[in-house]
C-alpha cells in the first residue's frame, strides 16, 4: 500500500477538480443559511465525532475479528468524512454547503479525537498501553487547502460568471460518476491483493459501518426536522469516513499494514455504495420537492 501516482497525484488533483466544480454551484446565501439554521450542522459534528466511533467500537466488538482488523475499524470510525463525501452529496443532491461546513468543522476537530480514539482502541483490542502520538496536523491541513481554497475558487467563478457555471453543472454531475467509477476501479487495482485476501473478513464488517451509520443519521436528521437535503448531507457525511486519511495514518504513523486492511477494503465498499445512492437519489428527482415531507418525530407526534 504504498503511494503511487494514483494515490499521490491523480486522485488528488481529480478531487480539487471536483471540488471547484461544486464551488461553482455555491453562493455566499448557501452558508449564511447554514449558520443561521445551525441544528443540522450540529447534529451532523455530534453523529460523526460521538455517534459514529461508538457504532464502529460495537461492531469491532461484536465481529470475529483479528486484533489488528478491529483497530482498522476503529482508525476508520474515528476519521470524519472528508472530501469526497461532499462530491458524493451534491452528487446525490444534498445541501453541498452544509456538507463542507461539516467536513471543516469536523476535521478540526478530529485532531484531537483521532489520536484519542486510536489509543484506547489499541490498548482495548491490542493491549498496547503506551501513549499513541499521531502527526496528522500535515494530513488535516491538506484537507482543509483541498477544500477552503478550490470551493472559494468556483464561488468566485459563479459569481463572476453565472452563465459558465450554470451551464458546467450537468458537465460536473456527470464528471463526478465517471471519478466514482474510477476510483473503484483504480483502488481494487491498487490494491487487489490486500482486498482479495482479507476482503472476506473484514467486507462485512466495513460495509454494515458504512450503511448503518448513514441510515441512522439520515433518520436522526429527520426526526430532528432536518430538511431531506440536510439530512443526506448528515448522513452521507456521517457513513462516508475518509478512509485514504485511514490508510495514511495506518501505514506511515502506526507502520501497521494490518491495520491498513480494514480502511483498503471500506474505501472500495464506500464508493460502491456510493454509487448506489447517488444513482438512488437521482432516479427519486429533485429533493426540494419533498422538504415538506413530515419527519420521523413529525409522524409519531401525529400518531400520538
Amino acid at each position: 500500500m504504498e503511494g503511487g501516482v494514483l494515490t499521490d497525484y491523480i486522485i488528488p488533483s481529480c478531487l480539487a477538480l471536483m471540488m471547484v466544480g461544486l464551488g461553482m454551484t455555491l453562493t455566499i446565501d448557501d452558508f449564511k443559511r447554514v449558520a443561521v439554521y445551525p441544528k443540522a450542522t450540529a447534529l451532523g459534528v455530534v453523529f460523526q465525532i460521538i455517534c459514529l466511533p461508538l457504532v464502529g467500537f460495537a461492531l469491532a466488538s461484536v465481529f470475529p475479528l483479528t486484533q489488528e482488523l478491529a483497530v482498522g475499524v476503529m482508525l476508520l470510525a474515528a476519521c470524519p468524512g472528508g472530501v469526497a463525501s461532499n462530491i458524493i452529496t451534491h452528487l446525490a443532491k444534498g445541501d453541498t454547503a452544509l456538507a463542507v461546513t461539516l467536513t471543516i468543522i469536523s476535521s478540526a476537530i478530529s485532531l484531537i479525537t483521532i489520536p484519542l480514539i486510536v489509543s484506547l482502541s489499541l490498548t482495548r483490542f491490542m493491549g498496547v498501553n503506551s501513549e499513541v502520538s499521531l502527526p496528522i496536523l500535515d494530513t488535516i491541513l491538506k484537507v482543509f487547502a483541498l477544500t477552503v481554497p478550490t470551493v472559494i475558487t468556483g464561488m468566485i467563478i459563479k459569481a463572476k460568471a453565472e452563465n459558465f457555471a450554470a451551464k458546467t453543472e450537468r458537465i460536473v454531475n456527470l464528471g463526478g460518476l465517471f471519478f466514482l467509477i474510477f476510483l473503484i476501479v483504480g483502488v481494487a487495482i491498487s490494491e487487489r491483493e490486500t482486498i482479495f485476501g482479507e476482503a472476506l473478513n473484514v467486507g462485512p464488517v466495513t460495509l454494515t459501518l458504512c450503511v448503518l451509520t448513514t441510515i441512522l443519521s439520515y433518520l436522526g436528521a429527520r426526526a430532528f426536522s432536518i430538511s431531506v437535503a440536510g439530512s443526506v448531507s448528515v448522513a452521507i457525511c456521517t457513513g462516508f469516513q475518509n478512509s485514504a486519511l485511514a490508510l495514511v495514518i495506518a501505514t506511515s504513523f502506526l507502520k501497521n499494514a494490518q491495520i491498513a486492511i480494514a480502511p483498503a477494503v471500506y474505501t472500495v465498499v464506500m464508493y460502491a455504495t456510493a454509487g448506489a445512492i447517488v444513482g438512488y437519489m437521482n432516479l427519486r428527482g429533485p429533493l426540494e420537492d419533498r422538504d415538506d415531507e413530515p419527519s420521523v418525530l413529525d409522524v409519531e407526534l401525529d400518531e400520538g
